[in-house]
């Protein structure tokens, strides 16, 4: 999965960056981005591990894309900048709740012209993209004239508005999903905090996580500098530290949980003596879709799947108690897969 961060300047976006990826960032130009891939913290594995004792290892990958800031008045850069992000599951803006004087209206007010540059970013993709059908022969898309649409897209963003807030059907959504607009990918909001004002943040920030939340958008809190000063540190002084500030310290993992959560995604896993391994899907993915992930040829011949709970197994203790109780389940192709299932394809070949 691929989640991009957005933010203004000083948001502390790169700190956050830095804190998500265990590296340190540089200086980004508009042309340039800070792309990091890190193993996904997921207790289950540790747990199955545990259990099945494999050689091997696996967690599920994410990648985090650390763009340059965004600046008023600069829509040239500042869409260049937003260019990196095409292609992401997710977007994370993040907004600054830790400097001096913040509160509720300014953190509105950053949201605010994020989003307005994403708006513009896709506004005039889309107006070039209008200006091609007008010397193009007419043509459908999901069944409506295309021109149509596009105009309605336009009308849309002219008017201030993401175009995730449309009323269109699914396969109107997929089709306009290969043009990588930004105002149509999942989105969420963190706040960046300070560990001076707590988990309280500064004054109104109620009323801002009561704002996006009437926007349908999720907010994280994350304490990134102080976090990323303390992630070097063992889990004993990290825990101790978290006491002293009383603070949760658990950024990362609420970004990621989030990061899943907004893109739609999940893991299932794979358990035996020689892996232990966490996949990435999306929620309600068939299972013989999702074999495909794990291999192409489980797909093309999938014949069905065993398919136990990771918390179940972990109670049986063993794939043999697991049969034994009538716990472990057979599906066919067609059965949705939930987090935190542990499959075993069986296929033809």
């Amino acid at each position: 999965m691929d989640v991009g961060l957005v933010g203004a300047q000083a948001c502390g976006k790169t700190t956050l960056f830095e804190l998500l990826s265990s590296t340190h960032g540089a200086f980004l130009s508009p042309d340039k981005a800070n792309t990091a891939t890190v193993d996904v913290p997921d207790e289950r594995v540790d747990q199955l591990s545990a259990l099945f004792k494999p050689p091997k290892i696996t967690y599920a990958k994410i990648t985090f894309t650390d763009i340059n800031h965004l600046s008023p008045g600069d829509r040239e850069n500042n869409n260049q900048a937003l260019g990196h992000l095409k292609l992401m599951d997710a977007l994370a803006v993040v907004v600054n709740g830790f400097g001096p004087g913040r509160n509720g209206a300014g953190m509105k007010a950053e949201l605010e012209f994020c989003l307005s540059e994403m708006i513009f970013s896709d506004l005039e993709q889309v107006e070039r993209k209008l200006q091609r059908l007008q010397k193009s022969k007419p043509a459908t898309i999901a069944g409506r004239p295309e021109a149509e649409v596009f105009q309605e897209l336009a009308d849309t963003l002219g008017a201030g508005k993401r175009l995730a807030g449309l009323n269109y059907p699914a396969d109107l959504f997929k089709e306009l999903q290969s043009y990588s607009f930004l105002t149509l990918k999942p989105l969420f909001v963190v706040i960046n905090l300070s560990e001076e004002q707590g988990l309280k943040g500064p004054q109104g920030l109620d009323d801002f996580l009561a704002d996006i939340s009437a926007q349908g958008l999720a907010g994280v809190r994350v304490f990134a500098k102080l976090e990323k000063d303390l992630q070097e540190l063992p889990p004993e002084e990290r825990a101790s530290f978290a006491a002293e500030y009383q603070l949760p310290l658990d950024g990362k993992n609420l970004f990621i949980q989030q990061a899943y959560a907004t893109a739609g995604f999940m893991s299932f896993l794979t358990a035996g003596d020689t892996e232990v391994r966490a996949w990435t899907v999306r929620q309600g993915c068939p299972i013989r879709e999702a074999a495909g992930v794990i291999h192409k040829d489980l797909m093309n011949f999938f014949v069905r799947a065993e398919v136990i709970h990771y918390q179940k197994l972990l109670e049986c203790g063993s794939e043999h108690e697991a049969v034994k109780r009538g716990w472990m389940r057979s599906e066919k192709k067609e059965y949705a897969l939930q987090d935190g299932d542990v499959v075993h394809i069986l296929a033809s070949k």
